[in-house]
């Protein structure tokens, strides 16, 4: 009998433990979504910038500058 309690609470410990470990996956998972977003905007505004550079640099190399 005491087996059978023993093995039911190894058991409930171990789906909870999976329940927790497949709670901050999905927790992982949000933050990388949002880090790539974060990410991807960065480099769009640093697209942006290199582009305003270029253009502002373009009457400069017409006067030889």
């Amino acid at each position: 009998m005491l087996l059978w309690v023993l093995l039911a609470a190894v058991l409930v410990l171990v789906v909870a433990g999976l329940a927790v470990l497949g709670r901050l996956a999905f927790r992982l998972a949000g933050d990388v979504r949002h880090f790539a977003r974060t990410a991807a905007d960065a480099a769009d505004r640093i697209g942006e910038a290199a582009a305003e550079l270029d253009a502002a640099r373009m009457p400069l190399n017409r006067r030889g500058l």
